[in-house]
């Protein structure tokens, strides 16, 4: 079933599109649960930079950024249910570092957070509403950071684009608001860090901001399979990484927001803004009651073996093990995509943690798409059908720290970038 979203101009008039924009900060209080790691051996013990929430409003249409790791799309539900408004996409940026707010999937929930999440959601999506004017748009896309590595192929190159928009007061000239995109894990920092925080995306949007005076409204992108530079297994242990820290956090999101202020911007033809969203059922893998008793008896006898980080995540997964019941795979999971059009520009936004081959795919349908990930509901991966076979993290172990039956079906991504094509060709 599709929805649509947004304005239409009456009588046939042109009606310039309008943005507004908002950002609210959240306290996490010490104590709280981090979500991210399940070796994580601690709650937050303090903040480094504070937990955001971001509402970039175009017309009827939005887009809600999180510094969380983890959305449930029962909260990104409500927020939109809440909000006045047609269309309103919920993101998570997928930090690592950001409280646990995902209702059980990703580490233990913290409900005061999560509800302060909400207030704060609809306190930013009204304020940027009331805040709207008419803008003009721009559009730029960088390759050559150097930031994004394929995590389970570190000897593969790849270059994703950092893509943004960037909107325009049409009568003062003045930048109102960058939203910018770009494919690669927030995991700078490892399981023994235990501040809250953004990870790099914290000081690209710092930069951003600094260069334009302006919020900027960030996105990851298709970033299942990629990261900075390290295998996802190597956030088992509590051994600290040297180069993953604050400064190494520091230097990589300056360079990707060095970038962007250096990019060649092109002016976009922009119209009001629509939405059209469709919706997904994925099943889940086949799974028995006799393996997943093999499995926990595998991880069982690990424990002993194990640091603390390790032990850590095996009995998260022993956990899951106890509580599995095979009625679970019958309950299939339901999201949705959203394309926003904005006339020479298109925002997609796709469920869960996409690899990136879909923003590969969908960034040649037409010219100037943002693939977005992690969006309206984060419930675990959706790898390649080419890396089923292959197995790992992403494949067959997350699910358990996602709290889910299972791990998607095969071709549950493909489907998805199918919905995805439809949208862009309606």
């Amino acid at each position: 079933m599709r929805d649509r979203g947004g304005r239409g101009a009456p009588g046939g008039a042109t009606v310039s599109l309008t943005a507004g924009v908002a950002v609210r900060t959240v306290e996490v209080p010490a104590g709280t649960p981090l979500a991210g790691f399940a070796g994580r051996l601690s709650a937050n013990t303090g903040v480094h930079d504070p937990t955001s929430v971001r509402a970039l409003v175009l017309d009827e249409v939005a887009i809600v950024t999180v510094d969380v790791c983890a959305l449930h799309e029962r909260t990104c539900a409500a927020i939109e249910a809440a909000s006045g408004l047609t269309t309103v996409v919920v993101t998570a940026t997928h930090t690592h570092s950001g409280p646990s707010v995902g209702c059980g999937r990703v580490g233990p929930h913290a409900p005061q957070v999560h509800d302060a999440i909400v207030d704060a959601a609809l306190a930013a999506l009204h304020e940027a509403a009331d805040r709207r004017r008419p803008v003009t748009v721009d559009w730029a896309q960088v390759h050559g950071l150097g930031v994004a590595h394929d995590r389970r192929h570190l000897g593969r190159p790849i270059d994703p684009p950092l893509v943004a928009l960037r909107f325009t007061d049409s009568g003062t000239q003045e930048t109102i608001a960058t939203l910018a995109s770009y494919p690669c894990h927030p995991v700078v920092l490892d399981a023994t860090n235990t501040l809250v925080t953004a990870d790099y995306v914290h000081p690209l949007r710092a930069g951003v901001e600094d260069s334009t005076a302006a919020p900027c409204v960030f996105l990851t992108g298709a970033a299942g399979d990629v990261n900075t530079g390290h295998e996802a297994t190597s956030s088992f242990g509590t051994q600290k990484t040297p180069q993953r820290t604050f400064e190494q956090a520091e230097t990589l999101g300056g360079r990707i927001a060095a970038g962007l202020e250096a990019a060649l911007w092109a002016p976009v033809e922009a119209r009001i803004a629509t939405a059209l969203s469709e919706g997904l059922v994925f099943d889940y893998e086949p799974l028995t009651q006799a393996r997943v008793d093999a499995r926990r008896a595998e991880w069982e006898t690990q424990l002993a073996d194990s640091d603390p980080g390790q032990r850590a995540v095996l009995t998260c997964w022993i956990a899951w093990a106890e509580d599995w019941r095979p009625e679970w795979l019958t309950e299939r999971w339901a999201g949705r995509v959203t394309c926003i059009d904005l006339g020479g520009a298109t925002v997609l936004m796709l469920p869960g943690e996409p690899f990136l081959w879909a923003a590969d795919t969908l960034m040649g349908v037409r010219p100037r798409v943002m693939v977005a990930g992690y969006a309206d509901g984060v419930a675990g991966y959706l790898p390649t059908s080419d890396a089923y076979p292959e197995g790992g993290y992403e494949v067959e172990d997350a699910c358990m720290y996602y709290a889910m039956p299972a791990p998607f079906a095969l071709g549950s991504l493909e489907r998805a970038v199918e919905v995805a094509r439809s949208l862009l060709e309606a």
